[in-house]
C-alpha cells in the first residue's frame, strides 16, 4: 500500500495549543547488498523525473561502517561532520543478569524506580540472540505480513545527511544535499528539534545517548541525533545496541490485547522485588494481596503481572509471531539495517521473564521509534525516509506496512498514556506539579535496565508519541550511564515533544532540580 508521505514543508508545524559489565564487543559493521529491482514507481512529474525514483529510504546507502567526523550526526549546529569513528559498543548483557535491575511498579511516579532483575541462567557468550548473518532483504516474502517494499533505486538518505549542510533562512531554512545525478536534495531533518537535541545530549553528556524522532503519518524522520562522550557515535541511532528493557512490554501488551485479554482485566500478585522466579508465576489467593489492571501493569512496568499475564495467555510461538509482526528479527521494509533480535524461548519460566522485558532482545532507537509510530498511526507504520524535497518536488512515495489491528493499536496507545500521567515516567513530565507540555497528552513506555558488572551501565529508555490522539511526532531516546549521571532517557524524549510541538528553552531534569532543592536547604 503506497501513500503520500509530505505536504508542503514549511518552517515549523502547526503546534498544538501549549494549555536504561564486563564488555560485550561490538558487531563488525555488516554488509548489506542491494534489495532486488521489482517494482518501480512511476514519477510525480517533471520535476521527479530523469531517475528521480519514489523510493524513500532511510538511512544507509553509505553503510553503517562510513566514517563521519567527531559526533557524526549530532554536530553542535545539528549538521553532520564526514570524517567520524565507528561508535564503540558499551559493555551490555542480552539478558538481565544477576544484580542487574529494570523497571518495577513499586514508585509509581519514578521513571528511575527498579527492581533486581531475573535471577536466571544467562548464557556467557556476548551475542548470545544475535542474528548470526545479517537478514536479506529478499528473504521475506512478499505475501508476509510486513511485506518488504521493493523500490526500483535507492536515494541514500543516510549519505545524503551525513554531507547536508544547513542553509536557507525563515521557512527555508532546511539542510540540503546533492545527490549523485547533481539533484538538490532536502533532508526531512528539522533545524530546530536537531539543534535543541544536540544541545541536549552534549550539555549533559552521557557515556551515550540517541534519539530518533518520526512523523508517524508520513516515515518521515524529523531528528537523528547520536552521540558518545568518547566521541566514537556513528550508528547509535540505527544498530540494534541496546537492552529493550520494559519497552518490550509493548509488544507483550499487544499481544495480550489480541489474545482477548481486556485492557482492565486484573491479575493479583505477591513478590517479585528481587527477581521473577517459578513460584511467583502460580496463583495463591491467600498470597496475592497485591491486584494490577492489564493498563495499570504497563504504566507502572509491573514486571510480575506481566510475567503472569504471559503464562497465562501466551506460550513462545504466539510472541515471536507478535515480535515479528513488530519487525523483530526481519528486515525494517527495504531498509538495509541490522535486524532488532528477540530470541523468544518456549519454556513457561524463561517465557515470563521474556515478556516482562528480561528476555533477549536487543532494539534500536530507529526501529524503536518505528514501534511507537505504528500504535500512535492507528496500528500502521510508515517506511522511514530521509529525503522531504528533489530539485523542489515533494518526495513523497513511502512504504506502509500494518503491523496490529486498529482496535489494538488504541487500546494500546490509551495504555500508553497512563505512563505518562500516573507511571513510571510521571515525574519527568511535570515540573510543580504542571505538565510540561501544557494541554499536550503522551503516550508513552519507559524501559530501564543497569548491569552491576565492571564497568557499571545504565540503560534507560522512552518510546513514544504526541499529541497521544493525533500524533504529529514520535519519539524513541535512549541513554546510557555511569555510576555518575544527570538525565535519562524520558527527559530526553519530553524536550524533544517540547521543541517540535511548544518550542522554547531546554527545561531542567527532575533530578537536577531535586538536587538544587536539596543543597539549599541544607
Amino acid at each position: 500500500m503506497w501513500r503520500g508521505g509530505g505536504g508542503k514543508r514549511g518552517g515549523n508545524p502547526a503546534r498544538p495549543a501549549v494549555a536504561h559489565r564486563d564488555s560485550l564487543p561490538r558487531t563488525p559493521p555488516q554488509k548489506y547488498s542491494e534489495p532486488t529491482v521489482t517494482q518501480p514507481h512511476a514519477p510525480r512529474g517533471s520535476g521527479a523525473a530523469d531517475g528521480v525514483v519514489l523510493a524513500a529510504l532511510l538511512l544507509f546507502g553509505g553503510g553503517l561502517g562510513a566514517r563521519a567526523g567527531e559526533g557524526t550526526l549530532a554536530q553542535a549546529e545539528g549538521t553532520p561532520a564526514a570524517d567520524a569513528g565507528q561508535a564503540q559498543a558499551l559493555p551490555q548483557q542480552d539478558a538481565a543478569a544477576p544484580g542487574e535491575s529494570g523497571d518495577s511498579e513499586d514508585v509509581t511516579d519514578d521513571e528511575r524506580a527498579v527492581e533486581s532483575a531475573v535471577t536466571s541462567e544467562i548464557d556467557e557468550h556476548p551475542d548470545a540472540g544475535a542474528p548470526e548473518h545479517p537478514a536479506e532483504v529478499n528473504a521475506v516474502p512478499a505475501t508476509a505480513a510486513n511485506a518488504v517494499a521493493q523500490h526500483a533505486s535507492h536515494l541514500e538518505g543516510l549519505a545524503l545527511w551525513r554531507k547536508a549542510k544547513l542553509t536557507g533562512a525563515g521557512d527555508a531554512l532546511g539542510y540540503f544535499s546533492e545527490a549523485a545525478d547533481g539533484k538538490r536534495v532536502r533532508i526531512s531533518i528539522e533545524p530546530a528539534l536537531q539543534k535543541q537535541m544536540v544541545k541536549l545530549l552534549r550539555t549533559y553528556q552521557p557515556m551515550q545517548g540517541a534519539l530518533v524522532a518520526i512523523d508517524p503519518k508520513t516515515g518521515k524522520v524529523l531528528a537523528l541525533v547520536e552521540y558518545a562522550k568518547d566521541g566514537k557515535s556513528d550508528g547509535l541511532a540505527t544498530r540494534p545496541l541496546y537492552p529493550a528493557a520494559s519497552v518490550f512490554k509493548i509488544i507483550t501488551g499487544a499481544a495480550l490485547l489480541e489474545a482477548g485479554v481486556s485492557p482492565d482485566a486484573e491479575t493479583c500478585y505477591h513478590g517479585g522485588l528481587r527477581g521473577i522466579v517459578g513460584k511467583l508465576l502460580e496463583d495463591k489467593p491467600h498470597m496475592d494481596r497485591r491486584c494490577m489492571s492489564l493498563s495499570m501493569a504497563l504504566a507502572k512496568s509491573a514486571n510480575v503481572v506481566f510475567a503472569k499475564m504471559a503464562v497465562k495467555h501466551l506460550d513462545g510461538e504466539s510472541l515471536r509471531k507478535e515480535a515479528e509482526r513488530f519487525l523483530f528479527n526481519r528486515p525494517i521494509w527495504d531498509v538495509p539495517v541490522e535486524a532488532s533480535p528477540a530470541n523468544i524461548p518456549d519454556g513457561k519460566l524463561d517465557l515470563a521473564k521474556s515478556a516482562a522485558g528480561f528476555g533477549k532482545v536487543k532494539l534500536s532507537p530507529l526501529h524503536a521509534a518505528l514501534i511507537a509510530s505504528a500504535v500512535g498511526n492507528g496500528g500502521v507504520a510508515y517506511e522511514p525516509s530521509l529525503i522531504e524535497e528533489v530539485d523542489g518536488e515533494p518526495f513523497k512515495a513511502t512504504g506502509s506496512s500494518r503491523l496490529l489491528k486498529q482496535e489494538t493499536a488504541t487500546a494500546l496507545r490509551d495504555m500508553m498514556k497512563y505512563t505518562v500521567t500516573e507511571g513510571t515516567a510521571t515525574s519527568s513530565f511535570r515540573e510543580r506539579g504542571r505538565s510540561v507540555l501544557g494541554d499536550i497528552e503522551v503516550a508513552g513506555k519507559t524501559g530501564s535496565m543497569s548491569n552491576h558488572r565492571r564497568p557499571f551501565m545504565d540503560y534507560s529508555w522512552f518510546v513514544g508519541f504526541a499529541p497521544a490522539d493525533d500524533p504529529k511526532i514520535a519519539v524513541a531516546a535512549v541513554v546510557v550511564n555511569g555510576l555518575k549521571w544527570r538525565i535519562h532517557a524520558p527527559y530526553v524524549a519530553r524536550e524533544a515533544f517540547r521543541a517540535y510541538l511548544v518550542g522554547g528553552a531546554l527545561g531542567q531534569p527532575p533530578v537536577a532540580r531535586v538536587h538544587r532543592r536539596h543543597r539549599r536547604h541544607r
